[in-house]
């Protein structure tokens, strides 16, 4: 996990350099309210890193998180989580892209999930970019899932967006949020790694600090409410629980 980061680091922090734009933040969430099903600690501080960028043929998001339990607790270990989703404009290397159109662009779809496993999850399939009135993006992403640790494969659908409100001149409010959709099972029940079916969003409404003192999109505070349906998509039968978490977020844009 930590060679991954490092490659993923190293190579964005080249590529923001060709970048048509780029944005770079780190993150500071504290909840209470986890369903641990291996654990008892549902308190939980998490540290996470993004970085978005686009160039003349697609674009990039990358980002991993740092989490830990309680500071206090030794009921759980610090966990590293990751994702890298580089996406190919159809609509830009065969010339249809139209940023005013319902439908702006027509991608191809890839994504790596990574953690402190070996095992590489891999998602690919085809996106699109959506204009809708008011959102500074809209994403929707359709993928195969491949989880080489489990048998078959399955679908996901990733949903992401991002609206901002001004409510004065002075008041600046974004609200932004992912939504996965997995569908079917991978894995079986008889060697313990069935994965079912499972519904996954974090919504962030979050206030524009630096906005109040002429600094827009510098600083911002707030909340991050995180629902699963299901939680990894462990069966209920093998403890799989519901997650309704709010958190109390601050965003820092470097």
């Amino acid at each position: 996990m930590k060679k991954w980061i490092l490659i993923l680091v190293t190579f964005f922090s080249c590529s923001t350099l060709a970048a048509d734009w780029s944005t770079t933040s780190i993150s500071y969430l504290k909840g209470s309210n986890f369903s641990e099903q291996f654990g008892s600690d549902n308190n939980q501080t998490e540290l996470t890193f993004e970085h978005a960028s686009g160039w003349s043929y697609g674009d990039n998001f990358f980002w991993f998180e740092g989490t830990n339990a309680d500071f206090d607790s030794k009921q759980k270990a610090p966990s590293l989580y990751g994702e890298w989703s580089p996406r190919f404009s159809l609509g830009k290397i065969f010339g249809f892209y139209n940023r005013d159109r319902l439908v702006q662009d027509v991608l191809i779809s890839n994504t790596l999930e990574f953690d402190t496993s070996r095992a590489v999850k891999q998602l690919y399939g085809l996106g699109v970019d959506l204009n809708f009135a008011g959102f500074q993006f809209f994403q929707i992403n359709f993928y195969v899932r491949n989880d080489p640790t489990r048998t078959g494969s399955t679908f996901q659908t990733t949903i992401a967006y991002k609206k901002q409100f001004d409510f004065h001149e002075k008041i600046r409010m974004t609200w932004g949020a992912y939504i996965d959709i997995v569908h079917g099972k991978e894995g079986t029940k008889s060697d313990s790694t069935l994965v079912e079916s499972h519904f996954h969003t974090a919504q962030q409404i979050l206030l524009d600090i630096g906005h109040f003192f002429g600094k827009s999109n510098s600083f911002y505070s707030g909340m991050e409410y995180q629902y699963w349906n299901r939680k990894y998509g462990t069966p209920v039968s093998s403890g799989g629980q519901v997650e309704n978490n709010p958190k109390f977020m601050i965003k820092w844009i470097l």
